[in-house]
Protein backbone atom coordinates (compact mmCIF):
# COMPACT_ATOMS: atom_id res chain seq x y z
CA UNK A 1 0.00 0.00 0.00
CA UNK A 2 2.79 2.24 0.68
CA UNK A 3 4.42 1.76 -2.46
CA UNK A 4 1.13 2.50 -4.60
CA UNK A 5 0.57 5.45 -2.74
CA UNK A 6 4.44 6.41 -3.17
CA UNK A 7 4.07 5.85 -6.93
CA UNK A 8 1.03 7.90 -7.18
CA UNK A 9 2.85 11.23 -5.06
CA UNK A 10 6.16 10.81 -7.61
CA UNK A 11 2.97 10.37 -10.46
CA UNK A 12 1.42 13.62 -9.32
CA UNK A 13 4.85 15.18 -8.56
CA UNK A 14 5.94 14.43 -12.16
CA UNK A 15 2.53 16.12 -13.18
CA UNK A 16 3.33 18.92 -11.41
CA UNK A 17 7.01 19.49 -13.06
CA UNK A 18 5.79 18.29 -16.46
CA UNK A 19 6.52 21.73 -18.04
CA UNK A 20 10.21 21.38 -17.40
CA UNK A 21 11.02 18.36 -19.63
CA UNK A 22 8.97 20.09 -22.85
CA UNK A 23 10.06 22.46 -25.26
CA UNK A 24 8.51 26.27 -25.05
CA UNK A 25 5.56 25.44 -27.77
CA UNK A 26 4.77 22.62 -25.76
CA UNK A 27 4.30 24.84 -22.65
CA UNK A 28 2.36 26.77 -24.83
CA UNK A 29 0.05 23.77 -25.80
CA UNK A 30 -0.25 22.03 -22.67
CA UNK A 31 1.31 17.96 -22.18
CA UNK A 32 0.34 15.50 -25.21
CA UNK A 33 -1.07 11.57 -24.14
CA UNK A 34 1.40 9.24 -25.76
CA UNK A 35 -1.72 8.08 -27.49
CA UNK A 36 -2.19 11.23 -28.95
CA UNK A 37 1.11 11.15 -29.94
CA UNK A 38 0.95 7.55 -31.68
CA UNK A 39 -2.36 8.91 -33.60
CA UNK A 40 -0.79 12.15 -34.97
CA UNK A 41 2.26 10.53 -36.26
CA UNK A 42 0.01 7.79 -37.82
CA UNK A 43 -2.62 10.09 -39.57
CA UNK A 44 -0.70 13.22 -39.00
CA UNK A 45 -3.76 15.00 -38.19
CA UNK A 46 -4.71 17.71 -35.31
CA UNK A 47 -6.54 16.44 -32.50
CA UNK A 48 -8.15 18.19 -30.20
CA UNK A 49 -7.03 18.94 -26.34
CA UNK A 50 -9.84 19.52 -24.70
CA UNK A 51 -11.09 22.60 -22.67
CA UNK A 52 -7.59 24.95 -23.14
CA UNK A 53 -9.22 27.40 -20.63
CA UNK A 54 -9.32 25.12 -18.38
CA UNK A 55 -6.36 23.13 -18.55
CA UNK A 56 -4.56 26.28 -18.02
CA UNK A 57 -6.56 27.23 -14.62
CA UNK A 58 -5.65 23.54 -13.82
CA UNK A 59 -1.86 24.33 -14.07
CA UNK A 60 -1.97 27.71 -12.53
CA UNK A 61 -3.26 26.34 -9.42
CA UNK A 62 -0.49 23.60 -9.81
CA UNK A 63 2.08 26.11 -9.76
CA UNK A 64 1.08 27.76 -6.53
CA UNK A 65 0.38 25.43 -4.89
CA UNK A 66 4.36 24.25 -5.26
CA UNK A 67 5.72 27.70 -4.91
CA UNK A 68 6.34 27.52 -1.40
CA UNK A 69 7.64 23.94 -2.23
CA UNK A 70 10.22 24.41 -4.73
CA UNK A 71 10.79 28.15 -5.76
CA UNK A 72 13.64 27.20 -8.08
CA UNK A 73 10.93 25.34 -10.53
CA UNK A 74 8.91 28.07 -10.83
CA UNK A 75 12.08 30.80 -11.19
CA UNK A 76 13.39 28.42 -14.46
CA UNK A 77 9.54 28.07 -15.74
CA UNK A 78 9.35 31.81 -15.56
CA UNK A 79 10.42 32.41 -18.86
CA UNK A 80 8.34 29.66 -20.41
CA UNK A 81 4.72 31.04 -19.00
CA UNK A 82 5.83 34.76 -19.71
CA UNK A 83 3.35 35.41 -22.35
CA UNK A 84 0.90 33.61 -20.99
CA UNK A 85 0.68 35.49 -17.24
CA UNK A 86 0.78 38.64 -18.76
CA UNK A 87 -2.24 38.52 -21.41
CA UNK A 88 -4.28 36.48 -18.28
CA UNK A 89 -3.19 38.92 -15.38
CA UNK A 90 -2.19 42.17 -17.49
CA UNK A 91 -5.63 44.17 -16.58
CA UNK A 92 -5.14 42.79 -12.60
CA UNK A 93 -1.83 44.10 -12.34
CA UNK A 94 -2.26 47.22 -13.60
CA UNK A 95 -5.26 48.12 -11.00
CA UNK A 96 -2.64 46.61 -8.32
CA UNK A 97 0.25 48.78 -9.89
CA UNK A 98 -1.63 52.33 -9.63
CA UNK A 99 -2.91 51.44 -6.35
CA UNK A 100 0.75 51.46 -4.85
CA UNK A 101 1.54 54.26 -6.82
CA UNK A 102 -1.47 56.73 -5.24
CA UNK A 103 -1.11 55.54 -1.67
CA UNK A 104 2.28 55.74 -0.79
CA UNK A 105 4.36 59.15 -0.83
CA UNK A 106 7.05 59.70 -2.75
CA UNK A 107 9.97 59.37 -1.07
CA UNK A 108 9.04 55.90 -0.52
CA UNK A 109 8.32 55.23 -4.20
CA UNK A 110 12.36 56.49 -4.63
CA UNK A 111 13.17 53.54 -3.55
CA UNK A 112 12.52 50.28 -6.38
CA UNK A 113 9.38 48.44 -5.56
CA UNK A 114 9.64 45.81 -8.83
CA UNK A 115 13.31 44.94 -8.19
CA UNK A 116 14.33 44.66 -4.53
CA UNK A 117 17.65 42.85 -5.53
CA UNK A 118 18.66 46.13 -7.63
CA UNK A 119 18.90 47.70 -4.34
CA UNK A 120 20.82 45.31 -2.40
CA UNK A 121 23.22 44.98 -5.52
CA UNK A 122 23.80 48.82 -5.15
CA UNK A 123 24.07 48.92 -1.53
CA UNK A 124 26.83 45.66 -1.91
CA UNK A 125 28.71 47.70 -4.77
CA UNK A 126 28.71 50.74 -3.29
CA UNK A 127 29.94 48.80 0.33
CA UNK A 128 32.74 47.57 -2.46
CA UNK A 129 33.93 50.28 -3.42
CA UNK A 130 34.28 52.10 -0.78
CA UNK A 131 36.44 49.39 0.32
CA UNK A 132 38.56 49.35 -2.89
CA UNK A 133 39.57 52.85 -2.17
CA UNK A 134 39.98 52.32 1.53
CA UNK A 135 42.73 49.28 1.02
CA UNK A 136 43.80 51.13 -1.78
CA UNK A 137 45.85 53.03 0.52
CA UNK A 138 46.62 50.54 3.44
CA UNK A 139 50.19 49.56 3.48
CA UNK A 140 51.41 46.13 2.27
CA UNK A 141 54.54 45.72 4.75
CA UNK A 142 54.32 42.00 3.22
CA UNK A 143 55.36 43.03 -0.10
CA UNK A 144 57.93 44.55 1.22
CA UNK A 145 61.57 43.50 0.55
CA UNK A 146 64.03 43.07 3.54
CA UNK A 147 66.32 45.47 3.10
CA UNK A 148 63.85 47.94 2.69
CA UNK A 149 61.46 47.77 5.51
CA UNK A 150 64.93 47.52 7.60
CA UNK A 151 66.04 50.74 6.62
CA UNK A 152 62.21 52.56 7.08
CA UNK A 153 62.32 50.43 11.16
CA UNK A 154 65.63 52.82 11.86
CA UNK A 155 64.60 56.18 10.29
CA UNK A 156 61.79 55.76 13.08
CA UNK A 157 63.74 55.17 16.22
CA UNK A 158 65.18 57.47 18.43
CA UNK A 159 68.99 58.66 18.08
CA UNK A 160 69.14 57.17 15.12
CA UNK A 161 69.16 53.43 16.10
CA UNK A 162 70.36 51.39 13.51
CA UNK A 163 68.12 48.15 14.00
CA UNK A 164 69.09 46.58 10.97
CA UNK A 165 72.38 45.09 12.97
CA UNK A 166 69.81 43.29 14.83
CA UNK A 167 67.71 41.80 12.10
CA UNK A 168 70.35 39.67 10.38
CA UNK A 169 68.72 37.04 9.84
CA UNK A 170 65.64 36.32 8.01
CA UNK A 171 63.86 34.37 10.69
CA UNK A 172 63.61 38.08 12.69
CA UNK A 173 63.10 39.82 9.70
CA UNK A 174 59.76 37.81 9.14
CA UNK A 175 59.02 37.45 12.69
CA UNK A 176 59.30 41.71 12.73
CA UNK A 177 57.40 41.91 9.83
CA UNK A 178 54.38 39.79 11.12
CA UNK A 179 54.18 41.89 13.59
CA UNK A 180 54.20 45.06 11.98
CA UNK A 181 51.40 43.61 9.74
CA UNK A 182 49.49 42.58 12.66
CA UNK A 183 49.37 46.33 13.89
CA UNK A 184 48.91 47.65 10.60
CA UNK A 185 45.49 45.75 10.43
CA UNK A 186 44.74 46.36 13.58
CA UNK A 187 45.00 50.28 13.20
CA UNK A 188 43.17 49.69 9.63
CA UNK A 189 40.46 48.18 11.63
CA UNK A 190 39.88 50.84 14.13
CA UNK A 191 39.64 53.37 11.78
CA UNK A 192 37.08 51.42 9.88
CA UNK A 193 34.89 51.25 13.23
CA UNK A 194 35.22 55.04 13.84
CA UNK A 195 33.82 55.80 10.48
CA UNK A 196 31.07 53.38 10.55
CA UNK A 197 30.21 54.55 14.19
CA UNK A 198 30.12 57.72 12.69
CA UNK A 199 28.16 56.71 9.78
CA UNK A 200 25.48 55.14 12.26
CA UNK A 201 25.42 57.89 14.72
CA UNK A 202 24.47 60.86 11.76
CA UNK A 203 22.04 58.76 10.48
CA UNK A 204 20.03 58.01 13.86
CA UNK A 205 20.67 60.87 15.00
CA UNK A 206 19.34 63.03 11.50
CA UNK A 207 16.55 60.03 10.73
CA UNK A 208 18.17 59.75 7.23
CA UNK A 209 17.85 56.20 6.65
CA UNK A 210 13.95 57.16 5.69
CA UNK A 211 15.23 60.51 3.54
CA UNK A 212 16.40 58.59 0.16
CA UNK A 213 15.07 60.93 -3.24
CA UNK A 214 15.15 59.37 -6.46
CA UNK A 215 18.13 59.44 -8.96
CA UNK A 216 16.34 62.42 -11.19
CA UNK A 217 15.62 64.98 -8.10
CA UNK A 218 18.84 64.40 -6.99
CA UNK A 219 20.27 65.64 -10.18
CA UNK A 220 18.22 68.64 -10.16
CA UNK A 221 18.95 69.43 -6.65
CA UNK A 222 22.58 68.73 -6.93
CA UNK A 223 22.89 66.38 -4.29
CA UNK A 224 23.43 63.05 -2.98
CA UNK A 225 20.47 60.24 -3.29
CA UNK A 226 20.77 59.34 0.48
CA UNK A 227 23.78 57.75 2.39
CA UNK A 228 24.21 55.31 -0.40
CA UNK A 229 23.58 52.38 2.26
CA UNK A 230 20.44 50.92 4.19
CA UNK A 231 20.49 50.97 8.04
CA UNK A 232 20.73 47.24 8.34
CA UNK A 233 23.94 46.99 5.89
CA UNK A 234 25.87 49.66 8.40
CA UNK A 235 24.89 47.39 11.50
CA UNK A 236 26.51 44.36 9.72
CA UNK A 237 29.31 45.92 8.54
CA UNK A 238 29.86 46.88 11.95
CA UNK A 239 29.66 43.59 13.61
CA UNK A 240 31.86 42.31 10.57
CA UNK A 241 34.65 45.13 11.90
CA UNK A 242 34.34 43.97 15.75
CA UNK A 243 34.84 40.08 14.77
CA UNK A 244 38.26 41.57 12.71
CA UNK A 245 38.64 43.63 15.71
CA UNK A 246 39.38 40.86 18.02
CA UNK A 247 40.69 38.48 15.47
CA UNK A 248 43.33 41.27 14.55
CA UNK A 249 44.04 41.78 18.39
CA UNK A 250 44.57 37.90 19.20
CA UNK A 251 46.82 37.81 15.92
CA UNK A 252 48.88 40.90 17.46
CA UNK A 253 49.18 39.13 20.78
CA UNK A 254 50.60 36.12 19.40
CA UNK A 255 53.15 37.69 17.23
CA UNK A 256 54.11 39.94 20.23
CA UNK A 257 54.06 37.07 22.64
CA UNK A 258 56.64 35.29 20.46
CA UNK A 259 58.51 38.05 19.63
CA UNK A 260 58.86 38.99 23.36
CA UNK A 261 60.30 35.35 23.43
CA UNK A 262 62.86 34.90 21.08
CA UNK A 263 64.40 38.54 21.90
CA UNK A 264 65.80 37.09 24.58
CA UNK A 265 68.20 35.09 22.37
CA UNK A 266 69.06 37.61 19.97
CA UNK A 267 72.31 38.92 19.56
CA UNK A 268 72.77 41.93 18.92
CA UNK A 269 70.21 42.45 21.45
CA UNK A 270 67.42 45.08 21.04
CA UNK A 271 65.10 46.35 23.69
CA UNK A 272 61.25 45.51 22.89
CA UNK A 273 59.91 48.92 23.89
CA UNK A 274 62.30 50.70 21.49
CA UNK A 275 61.13 47.94 18.78
CA UNK A 276 57.61 48.54 19.95
CA UNK A 277 57.77 52.28 19.60
CA UNK A 278 59.42 51.81 16.36
CA UNK A 279 57.03 49.78 14.97
CA UNK A 280 53.85 51.67 15.90
CA UNK A 281 55.96 54.89 14.37
CA UNK A 282 56.02 53.35 11.10
CA UNK A 283 52.96 52.21 11.52
CA UNK A 284 51.19 55.46 11.84
CA UNK A 285 52.94 57.09 9.83
CA UNK A 286 52.35 54.98 6.98
CA UNK A 287 48.94 55.33 7.59
CA UNK A 288 48.57 59.02 6.97
CA UNK A 289 46.81 58.90 3.75
CA UNK A 290 44.66 56.44 4.62
CA UNK A 291 43.31 58.53 8.04
CA UNK A 292 43.31 61.63 5.71
CA UNK A 293 40.67 59.44 3.38
CA UNK A 294 38.73 58.53 6.49
CA UNK A 295 38.63 62.03 7.64
CA UNK A 296 36.86 62.96 4.48
CA UNK A 297 34.51 60.52 3.65
CA UNK A 298 33.16 61.45 8.05
CA UNK A 299 33.03 65.06 6.97
CA UNK A 300 30.85 64.39 3.89
CA UNK A 301 28.54 62.54 5.71
CA UNK A 302 27.91 65.55 7.60
CA UNK A 303 27.79 68.13 4.67
CA UNK A 304 25.42 65.64 2.83
CA UNK A 305 22.99 65.41 6.04
CA UNK A 306 22.82 69.50 6.29
CA UNK A 307 22.06 69.31 2.32
CA UNK A 308 19.29 67.54 2.58
CA UNK A 309 18.14 69.46 5.85
CA UNK A 310 18.57 72.64 4.06
CA UNK A 311 16.50 71.59 0.84
CA UNK A 312 13.74 69.84 2.82
CA UNK A 313 13.88 73.80 5.01
CA UNK A 314 12.98 75.08 1.51
CA UNK A 315 10.04 72.94 0.45
CA UNK A 316 8.37 73.31 3.46
CA UNK A 317 7.93 76.88 3.05
CA UNK A 318 5.73 75.92 0.14
CA UNK A 319 6.87 77.70 -2.96
CA UNK A 320 5.07 77.70 -5.83
CA UNK A 321 5.96 76.34 -9.56
CA UNK A 322 7.89 79.15 -10.41
CA UNK A 323 9.78 79.54 -7.60
CA UNK A 324 10.86 76.17 -7.00
CA UNK A 325 12.08 76.25 -11.26
CA UNK A 326 14.33 79.02 -10.25
CA UNK A 327 15.68 77.34 -7.25
CA UNK A 328 16.33 74.23 -9.08
CA UNK A 329 18.12 76.40 -11.58
CA UNK A 330 20.09 78.81 -9.21
CA UNK A 331 21.53 75.55 -7.27
CA UNK A 332 22.28 73.58 -10.90
CA UNK A 333 23.88 76.50 -11.98
CA UNK A 334 26.43 77.78 -9.13
CA UNK A 335 26.70 73.42 -8.56
CA UNK A 336 28.48 73.90 -12.27
CA UNK A 337 30.18 76.60 -11.95
CA UNK A 338 32.27 75.88 -8.48
CA UNK A 339 32.74 72.25 -10.70
CA UNK A 340 33.77 74.34 -13.38
CA UNK A 341 35.82 76.24 -11.70
CA UNK A 342 37.24 73.26 -9.83
CA UNK A 343 38.55 71.91 -12.50
CA UNK A 344 39.99 75.37 -13.48
CA UNK A 345 41.92 74.60 -10.41
CA UNK A 346 43.42 71.15 -11.50
CA UNK A 347 44.29 72.11 -14.50
CA UNK A 348 45.98 74.92 -13.02
CA UNK A 349 48.41 73.19 -11.05
CA UNK A 350 48.39 70.31 -13.73
CA UNK A 351 50.30 72.74 -15.76
CA UNK A 352 52.65 73.88 -13.03
CA UNK A 353 53.69 70.64 -11.82
CA UNK A 354 54.03 69.42 -15.09
CA UNK A 355 51.75 66.29 -14.25
CA UNK A 356 49.17 65.24 -16.81
CA UNK A 357 45.60 63.20 -16.33
CA UNK A 358 46.54 59.98 -17.13
CA UNK A 359 44.03 58.99 -19.94
CA UNK A 360 45.08 62.42 -21.78
CA UNK A 361 48.55 61.46 -21.48
CA UNK A 362 47.96 57.35 -22.65
CA UNK A 363 45.96 58.95 -25.54
CA UNK A 364 48.62 61.38 -27.00
CA UNK A 365 51.09 58.92 -26.56
CA UNK A 366 49.73 56.54 -28.82
CA UNK A 367 50.84 58.77 -31.97
CA UNK A 368 54.27 56.92 -31.05
CA UNK A 369 53.28 53.72 -32.22
CA UNK A 370 53.80 54.39 -35.62
CA UNK A 371 56.96 56.45 -35.29
CA UNK A 372 58.88 53.72 -33.25
CA UNK A 373 59.33 51.39 -35.83
CA UNK A 374 60.58 53.63 -38.15
CA UNK A 375 62.82 55.01 -35.84
CA UNK A 376 64.05 51.08 -35.95
CA UNK A 377 64.90 50.93 -39.14
CA UNK A 378 68.23 49.65 -39.80
CA UNK A 379 69.15 52.46 -42.56
CA UNK A 380 69.09 55.43 -39.80
CA UNK A 381 72.52 55.62 -37.88
CA UNK A 382 72.76 55.29 -34.29
CA UNK A 383 73.22 59.29 -33.78
CA UNK A 384 70.42 59.89 -36.42
CA UNK A 385 68.10 58.05 -34.71
CA UNK A 386 68.66 58.97 -31.35
CA UNK A 387 68.20 63.37 -32.98
CA UNK A 388 64.94 62.21 -34.63
CA UNK A 389 63.70 60.79 -31.25
CA UNK A 390 64.63 63.66 -29.23
CA UNK A 391 62.58 65.85 -31.70
CA UNK A 392 59.90 63.57 -31.53
CA UNK A 393 59.90 64.07 -27.91
CA UNK A 394 59.97 67.14 -27.69
CA UNK A 395 57.18 68.23 -30.40
CA UNK A 396 54.81 66.02 -28.14
CA UNK A 397 55.66 67.23 -25.25
CA UNK A 398 55.10 70.82 -26.13
CA UNK A 399 51.58 69.76 -28.02
CA UNK A 400 50.40 68.35 -24.92
CA UNK A 401 50.61 71.29 -22.84
CA UNK A 402 49.48 73.77 -25.64
CA UNK A 403 46.19 71.25 -25.82
CA UNK A 404 46.05 71.63 -21.93
CA UNK A 405 46.21 75.65 -22.28
CA UNK A 406 43.69 75.75 -25.08
CA UNK A 407 41.89 73.32 -22.21
CA UNK A 408 42.25 76.10 -19.64
CA UNK A 409 40.77 78.50 -22.26
CA UNK A 410 37.76 76.99 -23.12
CA UNK A 411 37.14 76.44 -19.23
CA UNK A 412 37.53 79.98 -18.34
CA UNK A 413 35.21 80.78 -21.54
CA UNK A 414 32.51 78.16 -19.43
CA UNK A 415 33.19 79.64 -16.34
CA UNK A 416 32.16 83.34 -17.86
CA UNK A 417 29.03 81.60 -18.95
CA UNK A 418 28.22 79.88 -15.86
CA UNK A 419 28.62 83.35 -14.58
CA UNK A 420 26.19 84.89 -16.34
CA UNK A 421 23.70 83.23 -15.86
CA UNK A 422 23.69 82.62 -12.48
CA UNK A 423 23.61 86.39 -12.57
CA UNK A 424 20.56 86.32 -14.10
CA UNK A 425 18.48 84.01 -12.00
CA UNK A 426 19.30 85.69 -9.26
CA UNK A 427 18.03 88.86 -10.65
CA UNK A 428 15.05 86.95 -11.33
CA UNK A 429 14.75 85.19 -7.55
CA UNK A 430 14.35 88.87 -6.28
CA UNK A 431 11.26 89.77 -7.95
CA UNK A 432 9.43 86.36 -7.50
CA UNK A 433 10.44 84.99 -3.77
CA UNK A 434 10.06 86.91 -0.59
CA UNK A 435 13.09 87.64 2.15
CA UNK A 436 12.27 83.90 3.68
CA UNK A 437 12.73 81.88 0.00
CA UNK A 438 15.60 83.55 -0.69
CA UNK A 439 17.57 83.82 2.53
CA UNK A 440 17.21 79.77 2.32
CA UNK A 441 18.32 79.38 -1.23
CA UNK A 442 21.20 81.65 -0.20
CA UNK A 443 21.53 79.51 2.57
CA UNK A 444 22.09 76.65 0.58
CA UNK A 445 24.18 78.04 -1.91
CA UNK A 446 26.59 79.27 0.89
CA UNK A 447 26.35 75.58 2.16
CA UNK A 448 27.12 74.08 -1.18
CA UNK A 449 30.05 76.40 -1.64
CA UNK A 450 31.63 74.87 1.62
CA UNK A 451 31.67 71.45 0.86
CA UNK A 452 32.55 72.24 -2.78
CA UNK A 453 35.75 73.44 -1.49
CA UNK A 454 36.56 70.70 0.90
CA UNK A 455 36.09 68.43 -1.70
CA UNK A 456 38.44 70.77 -3.82
CA UNK A 457 41.00 70.82 -1.25
CA UNK A 458 41.02 67.55 -0.43
CA UNK A 459 41.17 66.49 -4.03
CA UNK A 460 43.98 68.61 -5.04
CA UNK A 461 46.14 67.20 -1.51
CA UNK A 462 45.56 63.80 -2.52
CA UNK A 463 44.73 62.89 -6.35
CA UNK A 464 48.31 64.21 -7.40
CA UNK A 465 49.70 60.97 -6.09
CA UNK A 466 49.48 58.83 -8.88
CA UNK A 467 50.03 61.94 -11.65
CA UNK A 468 52.48 61.47 -13.92
CA UNK A 469 55.47 63.21 -14.64
CA UNK A 470 55.83 65.17 -18.02
CA UNK A 471 59.43 66.20 -18.48
CA UNK A 472 61.22 67.68 -21.42
CA UNK A 473 64.12 65.57 -21.70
Amino acid sequence: MSESNQYNNENRDAQGRWYELLSPTQVLTGPVPNNVQTTRKEHKKRTSHGNRKAQHKTRRRQRQRQEPIDQTIIEDDQLNSEHRTTTENKRKRQVNTDEINISQSLSQLSISQRNPKKTKSTSQNNLSEQNDLQQRFKPRYLRVSDKILKQMLSNTTEDNLDIRKCLDTTEKVQLVRQVIEATNNLYYYDLQRQLWQEYYNIGTKEDVWRRKITKSAAKQHRTCRSYGLPKHIVEERQKAITRQIQHGINELQKYAIQLQNDLQQWQPSVDLNILSTAINKLVMSAQRRLRQEFDYKTRMLVFNSNDHHLITKFYNLRPDEEQIYITKKIWQTIADLLKTKGQEEILRKRIYLRRLPNKFDRLIDQSLDYIEPMLMNDVLDKDRRASLSSRYSKTITQYKFELMTLNLDTIQAVIRGHQQLLDDLQSQLFTTCNSSLIQTIQDRAEAIKQQHEFHLKHQLDTFFDEAPTTSNE
